[in-house]
């Protein structure tokens, strides 16, 4: 059974909003603030999880008249958002945590706290189970993202209950300040993760070496009437990969034996990268090194003295 990822991020949505609910219950009951910052932590989540479903229902309408290359990138600029926002929950746990330093406000009822730790901890490992899932059978960067987000925080919710059990055995309530420190910590390096990723995008990074060489075995085994190839070009927008390159034939041959060539390395790429959009020039000489427009110089009559 297949899953939507509109489906897979309104079930982290809700479940975002729960655990929000029962660490920040657990928070205010226990007085620890390992787990009233994690219960932020859920809480931007959640709104996360919101941005992220009107993202997704956007990107998945396709090209229009208005966007010809489809909404694709609004999954970047959704992950953007998503990596700012836990920008600011790392600021806000590492706020409470110095706070809490300064004022030596260090009870904690262990005993509750770890109990609605183990409850949060259960709700965590299914939506991360859930949305790996989504994310393997969909290749969609929002539910990647919502996906390493959630496991963070269930290694975050596990340190959370050793810290907590430590506490208990020891009365060393300083670790609850530290352990914050350093949950923040995690919580800033996993945003720059999710911030690189929407850059790329944004930015139309080329696909990773092991696609372009796929790319280039096809180009160059494809046919021997090829010469060279030149100008290959490669970004992501979402789903969609985009694909352009420069093939270049003798003059000898046919339009139409050259269009063959190019249909054939189109079947071959499109069985390899599924939503892919396809730009192939054919070229009677390599113009790589040539002005544009500057054409003069090629012709059938002088392109080999040229």
């Amino acid at each position: 059974m297949s899953h939507s990822p509109k489906q897979a991020v309104i079930i982290a949505s809700f479940t975002a909003l729960i655990l929000a609910i029962i660490k920040f219950t657990g928070g205010i009951m226990t007085g620890s603030l390992t787990v009233l910052s994690s219960s932020i932590d859920s809480l931007l989540d959640f709104f996360v999880s919101i941005i992220n479903f009107f993202a997704i229902q956007k990107s998945l309408q396709g090209n229009d008249d208005a966007y010809h290359y489809g909404y694709g990138k609004i999954e970047g600029i959704a992950a953007l958002i998503e990596g700012l926002i836990i920008i600011i929950s790392w600021f806000l746990i590492s706020f409470f945590a110095i706070r809490k330093f300064i004022s030596k406000d260090f009870i904690i009822d262990a005993d509750t706290s770890i109990i609605f730790m183990v409850v949060s901890i259960v709700f965590t490992i299914g939506i991360v189970w859930y949305l790996n899932r989504v994310a393997r059978e969909t290749d969609n960067l929002i539910i990647k993202s919502d996906a390493l987000h959630y496991k963070t925080d269930l290694f975050t919710n596990v340190g959370i209950i050793i810290t907590i059990i430590i506490i208990k055995f020891t009365g060393w309530y300083i670790i609850d300040v530290i352990i914050s420190l350093l949950i923040s910590a995690y919580i800033i390096y996993g945003a720059s993760q999710i911030i690189r990723s929407a850059y790329e995008i944004l930015m139309d990074k080329a696909l990773c070496a092991s696609d372009i060489k796929k790319i280039t075995d096809i180009i160059e085994k494809t046919s021997q009437d090829i010469q060279s190839y030149h100008f290959l070009k490669t970004r992501c927008s979402g789903k969609d990969t985009f694909i352009e390159f420069h093939l270049v034939f003798d003059t000898e041959i046919t339009l139409f034996e050259a269009h063959t060539v190019s249909d054939t390395i189109e079947c071959k790429l499109k069985s390899i990268f599924p939503n892919c959009f396809i730009t192939i020039h054919l070229d009677p000489y390599d113009d790589s090194n040539i002005e544009a427009c500057d054409i003069t110089r090629f012709t059938p009559d002088n392109k080999k003295s040229a």
